[in-house]
């Protein structure tokens, strides 16, 4: 038989039990040979006849301990232990790195919490603003209310009919037009972010006007307006 001769099916099934024990299959290869094992009692045999050998190979080894140098790269690529040298023993530590750092830290978060608890020096806070709408008849009451710009609209009494809706409008002292902000809720209360450009102010009012149901279709008051108030300071 030449050295370019085929493998008879034993030669195969040897040189792959071989290949499995020593752990060099992988993937699709290492899992169809594990799953023949379960069908071919043939093949096991050889299999576990490979696993033997190499159990004895392995308790006829002397063992060795790796060199100093092998363990020590080991330990920094885990990042257990900073290679040798690493920092220089000559070098002055800086004075933020001890413990006169530390305490200065502790100082700096001290006089913050100072500066921000300290009556007198806290950032004032963002104004509110109320408006209260009503009908003449006082029939229909609405309550509006700013803080900051976060805005609650509730309905006090007179819900609008089922096929119309109260619209709320936000009336600027420029003589623009009104922008709408939504509908007055049948129940409840409906809270909201005031949209950018829309900066609350005493020169601010608050419209109601009946459109149809969903609000105007036009983007624009089509109903009259039935009830108007200006924002006022809280």
């Amino acid at each position: 038989m030449t050295d370019d001769a085929p493998l008879t099916p034993s030669q195969e099934d040897q040189a792959l039990a071989a290949e499995l024990a020593l752990g060099l299959l992988d993937g699709p290869e290492a899992a169809a040979a594990t799953a023949r094992m379960s069908t071919d009692p043939d093949f096991a045999r050889i299999v576990h006849d490979w696993y033997e050998r190499m159990a004895g190979i392995a308790e006829a080894l002397t063992p060795v301990m790796a060199p100093a140098r092998a363990r020590q790269a080991i330990r920094e690529r885990l990042g257990h232990v900073t290679p040798p040298l690493a920092n220089d023993p000559t070098e002055r530590r800086a004075w933020w790195r001890g413990p006169m750092g530390a305490l200065a830290g502790l100082l700096v978060v001290a006089a913050t919490a100072a500066f921000l608890w300290l009556p007198g020096l806290q950032q004032p806070a963002a104004p509110a603003y109320q408006a209260q709408l009503a009908t003449q008849d006082q029939v229909l009451r609405v309550a509006a209310r700013i803080d900051g710009r976060d805005m609650e609209i509730a309905l006090e009494s007179g819900a609008a009919p089922d096929d119309r809706d109260w619209e709320i409008w936000w009336v600027k002292p420029d003589g623009s037009a009104p922008v709408s902000i939504g509908l007055v809720p049948r129940d409840g209360t409906l809270r909201m972010t005031l949209p950018d450009g829309l900066d609350p102010s005493a020169d601010i009012q608050i419209a109601l006007s009946d459109e149809p149901a969903g609000g105007s279709p036009t983007g624009q008051a089509t109903g009259p307006v039935v009830a108007i108030a200006p924002l006022t300071s809280l």
